[in-house]
């Protein structure tokens, strides 16, 4: 009895793991999308935010306020580092979609 009870639980396993290995293809596909699209918001939010750093840094170098513009050009400064590395994890993302569209077409 114990053995057939392991045996139907291994065969239950199996099944299952070839469906979720089936399913997790397209679902990994539709994850690189929607991250790719979610680092594409915040890559433009991150934009506009360095236009209006960039602005403010104008508007405060034409008062001489050299504390306010040396904060905006700090700030700026780590928009750009997180818009740069951002844009790297972006590329990851496309090679990685271009990864998962060959090996589902071609496999």
């Amino acid at each position: 009895m114990k053995l057939k009870l392991i045996a139907l639980m291994v065969a239950a396993g199996t099944s299952m793991f070839a469906q979720s290995a089936y399913y997790g293809e397209g679902r990994d596909l539709r994850g690189d999308y929607r991250d790719l699209a979610n680092d594409r918001a915040q890559a433009d939010r991150l934009r506009a935010d360095i236009a209006r750093d960039r602005f403010q840094l104008h508007q405060a170098r034409e008062r001489g306020d050299r504390w306010e513009a040396n904060r905006i050009s700090g700030d700026m400064a780590r928009d750009q580092a997180s818009l740069n590395a951002l844009m790297r994890d972006m590329g990851r993302d496309r090679r990685d979609i271009h990864h998962d569209q060959w090996e589902r077409d071609y496999r």
